[in-house]
């Protein structure tokens, strides 16, 4: 799957806003990929939200139409290695972002995100939209 592009929670909720950029860029690709994580989270903002029943449709439509990969032990050894390199470096992240980054790590995968989070995980490929 290397070379693919995947898609961090906050382009996804941009794309669900329909943000008018970031939905014509994500329409290009062949296929939209969402790391396990993004996932549960996009579930639980739609859960959380001030219209839950209304959000949870709109997001199981387009997880639906999304590939998502199943987190592995492959994952889980990726999500140690990567937290304890960010912990040597001083540079602590999010626990969620750090299994978004194992898995994009574990795959190949690009992660289209705007979070400056990520740009301490040493071998991740970004783009920021």
């Amino acid at each position: 799957m290397s070379g693919e592009i995947a898609l961090d929670t906050s382009v996804a909720i941009r794309f669900l806003n329909g943000n008018t950029t970031i939905t014509k860029r994500v329409l290009e690709l062949p296929e939209i990929i969402l790391p396990t994580v993004v996932v549960g989270e996009l579930l639980f903002g739609a859960e959380n939200s001030a219209r839950p029943l209304e959000n949870l449709s709109v997001y199981l439509d387009f997880m639906a139409a999304c590939v998502v990969a199943p987190l592995t032990r492959e994952t889980a050894s990726i999500y140690a290695t990567t937290r304890l390199a960010l912990k040597r470096k001083g540079r602590p992240i999010p626990m969620n972002d750090i299994w978004i980054a194992a898995q994009c790590l574990e795959h190949g995968w690009v992660l289209v995100t705007d979070d400056t989070d990520f740009d301490y995980v040493d071998g991740l490929l970004l783009e920021n939209w």
